[in-house]
Order: C-alpha cells, then sequence, then structure tokens
C-alpha cells in the first residue's frame, strides 16, 4: 500500500480516536505558495445561488439569484472556500452561475501561517552571509551533484519558501500560546502549543539546510515583521475559528502533504527531513482538533457556530486549480506543484478533514474533555522515524 495513503488512514483515525468517537463515513482548491507574502492578482469564484439559499438556509433568509453578494459577504465566500486570504478589489459579476470577483489573495502555507489582518506574514530570506544557526541541524544534506542549475534554483527557492513560512509558524504557536491562556485553556494545551513551537523552530532549520545545499551558499531568516506588535486575542469563539481553519484544516493539510512528498522523494536526506515534518505537523493537527473540541465543550453554541461557518464552505462549487504546469522534475527532490499539490491536498480534504469535521460538529458530547483518559496523549512516532510506523 502507498506510504502516504497509509498515512492519511492513519491520521483519520487517530483524529477520531482524539475525539473519542467513531469513525464515520467538493474538493478543495490547492493553490502553490508565494515565495513571499505579496498578494496575487487573479479572478475568484464561487457558485451563486449557495445550495443552501432561501428559508433556512444561511443567514436565515432568502438571497436574490441575479445579484451577487457584497465585497464583504465575498471575502468570507472566499477565504473559506479557497483556504486563503483575499482581498476582493470589485463587485461580483454573474458568470454561468457563479458570482466571480477581481481579487488579490495570499495563500495559507507550510505550518501555521502568521496571520495579521488575515495577510500572512514571513520574515525575509537573507543570503550570502551567515546562517546564524538556522542551517545547522542537519546531519547529512542532498545530493546535488549532476542536478541541472535550473532545478538547483527552483529546489533553493522551494525550500527557502518552506523554510520561511515553518519559521512564521514559531512566532504563530507563541501567540496561540498566550491566546490559550487568555481563555483558561487547559495546561496539557498550553504545553502542547509550546512544544509545536518548538517543533517549528526545528522545522525552520532543516528546511533551511536544504535551501542552502540546493542554493550553494547560506540561506537564513531576517528579522521578523511584527510590526511593533503582537495582538492577543481573548474572545474563546474567534480563537475557536482561527484554530479550525489554520490548525485543523491547515495543519492536517500541511501533514498530508510533506507525507505524499516524503513518498515520492529519492534523496535520503529530503524523505527523512519530510518524515519528521509529517510526522510533527500530524501532532499539531490533533493539538488543534483537541483545541476546538475543548472550546466547543465550554463555549456553547456560540462557538459552536463559529467553527461551524469555517467549515461550512469547504468544497462547494470549487474545481482543482493546477496553476501553470509543474517542473515534473521537482517530484523525485521531495517537492509537490501544479497538479500534483492540488490533488493531495483534495485527499486530504476528502479523506480526513471532511470527516473528522463532521464528526466534530456532530457529536462533541457535553462531557467530553481532553486528556489521557480519552486516549488523546498517545506518544507520537519521532521526527527520524519512516512513514510506515503510521
Amino acid at each position: 500500500m502507498n506510504p502516504a495513503h497509509v498515512f492519511r488512514r492513519s491520521l483519520a483515525h487517530r483524529l477520531f480516536a482524539l475525539l473519542a468517537l467513531p469513525a464515520v463515513g467538493g474538493c478543495f482548491v490547492g493553490t502553490s505558495c508565494p515565495d513571499n507574502d505579496e498578494p496575487i492578482a487573479g479572478e475568484r469564484c464561487f457558485t451563486w445561488p449557495p445550495e443552501d439559499a432561501g428559508a433556512g438556509g444561511a443567514g436565515g433568509g432568502s438571497v436574490d439569484p441575479l445579484v451577487c453578494p457584497s465585497r464583504e459577504e465575498a471575502t468570507t465566500r472566499l477565504n473559506d472556500q479557497f483556504f486563503a486570504s483575499h482581498t476582493v478589489k470589485s463587485d461580483g459579476t454573474l458568470k454561468n452561475g457563479e458570482c466571480c470577483y477581481a481579487t488579490e489573495f495570499i495563500p495559507y502555507c507550510e505550518g501555521r501561517p502568521y496571520l495579521v489582518d488575515e495577510v500572512a506574514r514571513t520574515a525575509p530570506a537573507i543570503r550570502s552571509r551567515g546562517d546564524g544557526g538556522w542551517g545547522a541541524e542537519t546531519s547529512s544534506g542532498p545530493d546535488v551533484a549532476g542536478i541541472e542549475p535550473d532545478l538547483r534554483a527552483a529546489l533553493a527557492a522551494e525550500w527557502t519558501r518552506d523554510a520561511l513560512f515553518e519559521h512564521a509558524s514559531v512566532a504563530s504557536f507563541g501567540r496561540f500560546a498566550m491566546e490559550l491562556l487568555a481563555v483558561g485553556a487547559p495546561a496539557e494545551l498550553v504545553e502542547e502549543a509550546h512544544r509545536a513551537a518548538l517543533d517549528e523552530v526545528r522545522h525552520a532549520r532543516l528546511c533551511f539546510a536544504l535551501a542552502s545545499a540546493y542554493a550553494g551558499e547560506p540561506v537564513a531568516p531576517g528579522a521578523f515583521p511584527f510590526g511593533g506588535a503582537a495582538e492577543v486575542v481573548a474572545d474563546l469563539a474567534s480563537i475557536a475559528a482561527r484554530t479550525a481553519k489554520e490548525g485543523c484544516i491547515g495543519e492536517t493539510i500541511a501533514a498530508v502533504i510533506a507525507a505524499e512528498q516524503c513518498a515520492r522523494a529519492e534523496d535520503p536526506a529530503v524523505a527523512e527531513v519530510l518524515a519528521g515534518i509529517a510526522a510533527d505537523e500530524a501532532q499539531h493537527a490533533e493539538l488543534a482538533w483537541r483545541t476546538v473540541a475543548w472550546a466547543i465543550r465550554v463555549g456553547g453554541e456560540r462557538v459552536r457556530a463559529a467553527v461551524e461557518e469555517v467549515f461550512a464552505g469547504l468544497g462547494q462549487g470549487a474545481v482543482v486549480d493546477a496553476g501553470s504546469a509543474a517542473d515534473p522534475r521537482l517530484a523525485a527532490h521531495g517537492r509537490l506543484a501544479g497538479a500534483a499539490l492540488a490533488e493531495a491536498t483534495a485527499r486530504a480534504m476528502t479523506e480526513v478533514v471532511r470527516p473528522a469535521a463532521g464528526v466534530l460538529l456532530g457529536s462533541v458530547a457535553p462531557g467530553f474533555h481532553p486528556g489521557p483518559e480519552q486516549g488523546l496523549s498517545a506518544p507520537a512516532p519521532g521526527p527520524a522515524q519512516a512513514l510506515d510506523s503510521w
């Protein structure tokens, strides 16, 4: 059986067990992430009118099938459907049963993004100087002998991009830990948030080391652009909704994609890095699902409604957007792009995220509490273990 398929199946079962519930049993648009936080311009569309329109539908009222939603409502729908942060630049236009808008968007990327006003921030990449220790954790590097210069440059760019988002995830988990404190979360969740931040430090160092090997010079992060302040939210519903989007969805997808990349990687050093990242991201996804389950239990219907809103639009009216044709040589070096990335993302959504969301929202019992008695503290495979350990 394909190791990536085994990984997805095992992760799904772990999430069902984590929620202390039996397993139950639209696609998702995959978009490659930019090398920086500059927005991508493009037209985005969603089905209109929606299937739940009319009495009892979204918003509790009817909709005009001949008038597209406002820019504000379109922003919410597009963010949910395409799992990216959108700025809507035009009013909607009806086209073949869809409302289309000129937008700028930034995809949510590797790890847990650090968002400010719904825009993902990363530090800049710095070359031609010491790496500051960010690339010091590799035991062995990839074999770059014989790789064509253009492919080496592409691989350096790919790993630099991932490294910057892993680096940003350190900040994201630091903020998440403070927000858990702000809403009185159990100590176990706070502890795991800090442990996840340390995992992301390790991921960043490994990715920067690979980027440096392919680039032939040190690649390191510059100063992170906090902008002078880091906002800490103390509203449980808002925290739960963002955790559902960035963690339950984003990190579950990140774990599955890393497993797919590991299964295709032919270089042992690259495969080892990806195996560790896949294992850790799966743990981070579990933390997100546990946090959301706890938040629903203690926060009631208001929190549940906020989480339901995040999951409600997944896959509705979406088609796989492969983007530009990917270089087929990348896969052997542990990289997915274009159609392959979109297909891996769709599998993550179909086989793991959507079933787990159905379990979470359909059956979270009032007495549920995340803890060892529910089997939620089982040890996870370490970073160096192979995928078949799943």
